[in-house]
């Protein structure tokens, strides 16, 4: 079952965490910060090219940050591992991700994560980094050796950490930026800071010059990238998630045979363990994964539908879906929790031993939003009203976007029946959803029925909603039902009757006195006298007739009373008392 499965992996994890507990320099902000972009899962924008490669392990250092190409390798900032002490290297690749050497990092600002992120010039053999207190060091690439060697250190004036770094080719000068602070132009060869702009929507790391479309990609919070246009520092609008995520790192675009693209950006991400890997940056922005992918094979009737999901013991049927997904993705999440007994037992139910159950996975320590939905594959044909009731249980929900009952005839667009969630107690309790057939979907065929949840706490610790014994009630036809249109002086008006006898006659008439009742042995007829009668109605086969009559003009005003009787079931309809308009 998953959940020991997620145990023995947490028990895995804490043990390690204890030998080699992970280094991470990463934004204290970042917290605070979502990355809403959408990565694609085609070859396009976006999209994993290349590794991603372990630039920890053969290195033995935990605390990696920057990353450039240059020379046809791949350069990483380290620090040196936590169990070892502060070693600071420049450490080599190639482009498979296989290690090749290290050499030792300047530190001139006595930081103690020395380098970020870099910046190289392949024709000048120069290497930039950048580090805390506005400096920058000068390295020299020598060609014979394959070696790094200390040149120069720049003394700027950008206030704080170099930490994100790249050049404009076309002007020479060079842009910073330091998580969500201020985002510098400045000339390397004086220090002197040219321009400044403000954003603090965008967490960067690291830096990276895009030469097809001369803007700046920069890491983001959550290992996102995000474009920048070099003369505002605002976002371009372009960007996406990446696969591997973790911490953003340094960051660097180059043109890779790999990709025929176009450009394309190396990551350093910080996670565990340590990596880089190659993305796309030129394809077109795939579109987002459907909010709810998963949808059910067949379709059950929904008239007269009693659910207690006891009859599949934990196997989920072809009408029913089941959607445990990352709230920030959209994509599949191991922890998200949406059980109908294939994952386990419920924890509590209104009878026998399953239930619907949506939250995070009840064995979770990893608290993180998730999005859960069970979509029901109904078809409403030939109801008239399809009353929509269950049991919940609240254990702690609070208010989001998906949270609730949602209706939909093509799975992609959803109208909501009922929700959110928050009304309801921490016991079980009857709701009632409504009528599914008055929200202006289509329920006559095939269409959804959709229980979602969405928050970050196990099911049935501080979050979750538990749903069970639900029933779709068919009321039937309404009975006999008159109506009428256009009751205006001097125009002709309808008088329509529905859900009558099938090819039967309907009596019906109209007083300008009152509404009666007058009592008869089949109800009351509302109509005072005196009345006057009108010409019956022969109905068609489905039950359904009208009669058109004129009004005489002159009249506007005056109140009438109409009312009819089928004589096929000897049943009066409803009465009506209009005014003429």
């Amino acid at each position: 079952m998953r959940t020991s499965r997620l145990l023995t992996l947490v028990l895995v994890v804490a043990l390690a965490g204890g030998l080699f507990a992970q280094a991470t320099d990463a934004d204290p902000n970042g917290s605070l910060l979502t990355a809403t972009l959408t990565g694609g899962t085609h070859r396009g924008h976006g999209d994993l090219v290349a590794g991603p490669w372990d630039v920890e392990t053969p290195t033995f250092d935990n605390r990696c940050l920057g990353v450039e190409y240059a020379w046809g390798f791949y350069w990483v900032t380290g620090a040196g591992h936590t169990t070892t002490g502060y070693n600071y290297m420049f450490h080599k690749f190639d482009t498979n991700g296989n290690y090749l050497a290290s050499y030792p990092q300047p530190n001139t600002s006595a930081g103690i994560w020395g380098g970020r992120d870099m910046e190289a010039d392949d024709a000048t053999n120069t290497l930039w980094v950048g580090e805390d207190n506005g400096i920058v060091d000068v390295m020299t690439y020598d060609p014979v050796t394959g070696g790094l060697i200390f040149n120069s250190t720049v003394y700027t004036s950008v206030v704080g950490t170099v930490r994100a770094l790249c050049r404009n080719p076309n002007t020479g000068t060079f842009f910073t930026k330091s998580f969500t602070g201020t985002m510098y132009e400045f000339d390397m060869a004086t220090g002197a800071v040219i321009n400044s702009f403000t954003n603090t929507a965008v967490s960067a790391y690291g830096f990276g010059w895009d030469y097809a479309q001369n803007t700046i990609w920069s890491s983001d919070s959550l290992a996102s990238a995000t474009e920048l246009d070099p003369t505002t520092g605002q976002a371009t609008g372009r960007g996406f998630n990446t696969l591997l995520g973790g911490s953003q790192g340094g960051v660097d675009v180059y043109n890779d045979s790999r990709n025929p693209n176009g450009p394309s950006l190396i990551m350093l991400h910080q996670t565990t363990p340590d990596s880089i890997a190659l993305y796309d940056t030129s394809g077109s922005p795939p579109p987002p994964p459907p909010v709810w992918p998963n949808l059910p094979t067949s379709f059950a009737t929904a008239a007269g539908m009693l659910e207690d999901f006891e009859s599949y013991a934990g196997v989920v049927p072809p009408h029913m879906a089941v959607n445990e997904l990352n709230s920030l993705t959209g994509l599949a999440d191991p922890e998200a929790w949406c059980n109908i007994g294939q994952h386990a037992l419920a924890i509590t139910t209104t009878s026998g031993v399953y239930c619907l159950e949506m939250g995070l996975d009840p064995a979770s320590t990893n608290y993180h939003d998730v999005r859960n939905g069970l979509v029901v594959g109904l078809n409403g044909a030939g109801a008239y009203g399809l009353e929509l009731n269950f049991q919940a249980i609240d254990h702690g929900e609070e208010v989001d976007t998906w949270d609730g009952v949602w209706v939909s005839d093509d799975g992609v667009n959803w109208t909501r029946a009922y929700g959110p969630w928050t009304p309801l107690l921490s016991s079980w309790q009857a709701v009632n959803a409504g009528d599914l057939t008055t929200l202006g979907v289509n329920t006559g065929g095939d269409f959804y029925l959709l229980f979602a949840q969405d928050d970050n706490f196990p099911y049935g610790y501080l979050d979750g909603i538990g749903v069970d014994d639900m029933s779709i009630i068919d009321p039937g036809p309404p009975g006999p039902t008159l109506a009428v249109s256009n009751l205006v002086a001097g125009g002709t008006a309808t008088l329509s009757v529905s859900f009558c006898t099938p090819n039967g006659t309907v009596r019906l008439g109209y007083s300008l006195v009152g509404g009666g009742p007058i009592t008869t042995p089949f109800g009351d007829l509302l109509l005072s006298p005196p009345y006057t009668e009108l010409p019956p109605i022969t109905c068609d086969a489905a039950g359904n007739g009208s009669l058109s009559a004129n009004v005489p003009a002159g009249t506007s005003g005056i109140p009438v009373w109409i009312h009819a009787f089928d004589l096929g079931s000897l049943t009066f309809t409803n009465g009506l008392a209009e005014v003429i308009g």
